[in-house]
């Protein structure tokens, strides 16, 4: 599965046209053919808001995936480290909502939609809320989905491999993924909703949880959503810290917030010098992030927040069928832009 900024990379020396500052090649290894196939939807796709893949190479032993990097970090890493305004989260929801609905009208479904996998190019002039938005706001960002490792054809059904294996971030996938079920563009909107609650809270969905096992049984049988805080605490304290779930379908944000964890509970010492230090780091990239994502208009209200929140709300029902559609999503951000602007 690609990632925004993989280990082994080797960068190309071809400049690509900005916002573009450089390619990345990720190897990807025979035991991952099937990460490669669905990586080769990405061929047929060209949006503003989608990072292009420029080649696929497939061999024996290997795969080779050569796509344009984006001057910028990943969402997750913006989430980390500011509390974005309301403005900012609706203009970058409707980034990837623009995206999602380009994927779907081609008959893909990504299938892996969080914060990891949505690649923010700063010091990219941009205004608007879209193409065809008749709302324009400035600002020096845009975002592009990324990582079609999970990515399936509208109705390819599950034959990922094997059908009782998920495909995709299990804090993040559908009820229907989890049983996999049938998938349609609904399954993305669902991930969308938890993307928008991180947004928002600046959590990993189900913080207080280890175990994903825990999680999948949760989200499908008592539709536990990463909101309800007084259930996810009744549960932390019932959970076993450790499951059997394989790690391998487990994200690498996942597995290293758990190691976090578990160091803060051995309450290691630190060395203070070194803690000054990593503080003054993440001030200075905090002060560099802010400049890009400064509000001109006052804080979010109460109602707008509210607004927000009962969109995401309304992507993560359990039915398929009554979740919000990506064109009512659209319209209903464009709305919350507008009394925010």
């Amino acid at each position: 599965m690609v990632h925004p900024y993989p280990l082994g990379v080797r960068y190309s020396d071809v400049e690509p046209t900005a916002p573009f500052s450089k390619l990345f090649t990720e190897i990807i290894r025979a035991q991952a053919a099937s990460t490669l196939h669905n990586e080769s939807h990405l061929l047929n796709l060209e949006h503003r808001n989608i990072v292009r893949l420029l080649k696929l190479e497939s061999a024996a032993d290997f795969g080779l995936v050569i796509m344009e990097c984006p001057r910028g970090q990943s969402l997750q890493r913006i989430v980390d480290t500011l509390a974005l305004p309301l403005m900012h989260r609706v203009l970058i929801t409707l980034d990837v909502v623009a995206a999602l609905r380009y994927c779907h009208s081609q008959n893909v479904l990504h299938l892996d939609v969080k914060p990891t996998n949505i690649l923010v190019a700063l010091g990219t002039k941009s205004s608007g809320s879209g193409n065809s938005s008749k709302i324009k706001v400035k600002r020096s960002y845009i975002c592009k989905l990324c990582d079609f490792g999970s990515s399936i054809e509208v109705g390819e059904f599950c034959a990922w491999q094997e059908p009782t294996v998920p495909k995709g971030t299990l804090r993040y996938m559908s009820p229907e993924a989890l049983r996999s079920d049938t998938l349609t563009e609904a399954s993305d909107m669902y991930s969308l909703g938890i993307t928008m609650w991180q947004l928002q809270a600046r959590r990993l969905p189900y913080h207080t949880l280890d175990c994903n096992e825990t999680i999948a049984y949760q989200v499908v049988k008592h539709e536990l959503r990463p909101d309800n805080y007084h259930q996810l605490k009744i549960l932390a304290l019932d959970s076993p810290i450790d499951c059997d779930w394989d790690l391998t379908h487990e994200s690498t944000a996942n597995v290293i917030c758990r190691r976090a964890n578990t160091s803060a509970r051995r309450n290691l010492s630190v060395d203070p010098s070194y803690t000054v230090g990593r503080d003054l780091k993440k001030k200075r990239r905090r002060n560099r992030l802010a400049l890009h994502f400064d509000s001109p208009a006052p804080e979010g209200s109460a109602c707008s927040e509210s607004a927000y929140s009962q969109l995401y709300k309304s992507c993560w029902v359990s039915a398929p069928e009554s979740r919000l559609s990506s064109i009512q999503l659209k319209h209903e951000l464009e709305f919350i832009l507008c009394h925010s602007t």
